[in-house]
């Protein structure tokens, strides 16, 4: 009790520090579920960005496949028009159809632009400079806009992420053109929020590359999918999935938030980590300066889907 200060005076204070004490905690606690209902809101907008595509329509090659017409030798495409997200298709050109040669790559192995004059490859499946794809020269990929014109560019770089990662990015030849969409990607999430949007089953959207697929090794062309990887399907969505296969290693994979696809990962590469992105970048260009394909840096920053992630 402090000198000259009454018992009365004492408990007085004492009661309404306890009081303070108390209210501080009380807010705490309150800051905390109002912080993780935030963050439960995020995810049902996440969620909604895909039931609300799928909602009376029935799953099958006609609103699934990302064309309705297709010929590589020719060149010709024509998208989907009944795809089930087919309002999304604007954001879509930026995702490979297809790159040479056609027994090695083809349709198989995603890629995906991150900047006008880069692209996200998985490091276990991409134009390799010591063989692979790369014996083909000139190096194509090839992009379809949303009104089905055909864009080929060329690869003339790539550096792969170290051992513990699995990406690639890779420099094309010139910027593409403004048809090809350039892929926001989702502002970085901790692990714990990682694990929540997968606890609570957090649909997204895979765009796959056409090939055969298990069980039965049946032909299938490019489809728009329902995902996670790994994570079973239930109720309406269970059709609109399916199983991944030898050759969708880089699929694109993208959570549909109320500003945009969000590009998030990449299939059998693990998260699109925007540091981990940013020096292959500057090291993609740094080696094609050094090899006499690039004069300078291309300066090029990734962009990023403008949502907030609350606090879980």
């Amino acid at each position: 009790m402090v000198r000259g200060m009454s018992r009365r005076q004492f408990f007085l204070i004492l009661a309404a520090a306890s009081g303070c004490a108390g209210l501080i905690v009380a807010l705490a606690k309150d800051g905390n579920a109002k912080a993780g209902q935030g963050f439960h809101a995020f995810a049902q907008s996440l969620t909604a960005g895909i039931d609300s595509r799928l909602k009376g329509k029935v799953a099958s090659d006609g609103t699934r496949n990302l064309f309705a017409k297709k010929d590589h030798v020719a060149g010709k495409y024509t998208r989907n028009p009944n795809l089930w997200c087919a309002d999304l298709v604007p954001q879509l050109p930026g995702c490979a159809v297809w790159k040479p040669p056609g027994e090695y790559a083809g349709e198989r192995y995603g890629g995906v632009m991150i900047t006008s004059r880069h692209i996200l490859f998985c490091r276990h499946s991409h134009p390799a400079w010591d063989g692979g794809w790369m014996k083909v020269q000139p190096q194509i990929i090839r992009f379809v806009t949303a009104d089905n014109k055909t864009v080929d560019m060329k690869l003339i770089a790539n550096v792969d992420s170290a051992a513990d990662r699995d990406l690639s990015v890779g420099l094309l030849h010139e910027d593409v053109p403004p048809g090809i969409h350039i892929a926001q990607l989702m502002p970085a999430l901790s692990a714990t929020q990682k694990a929540k949007l997968r606890q609570i089953r957090v649909p997204d959207l895979g765009i796959s590359q056409a090939g055969l697929r298990p069980p039965k090794n049946e032909k299938h062309e490019s489809v728009a999918y329902v995902g996670p990887m790994r994570v079973p399907l239930e109720g309406a969505r269970q059709p609109w999935g399916y199983e991944v296969y030898p050759g969708d290693s880089g699929t694109p994979r993208f959570y549909v938030t109320p500003a945009g696809l969000a590009l998030y990962t990449l299939s059998g590469a693990g998260d699109a980590d925007p540091q981990v992105i940013e020096t292959l970048i500057a090291a993609c260009d740094a080696s094609a300066i050094q090899r006499g394909v690039l004069k300078q840096a291309t300066g090029k920053k990734l962009q990023f889907a403008k949502v907030t992630v609350p606090a879980e």
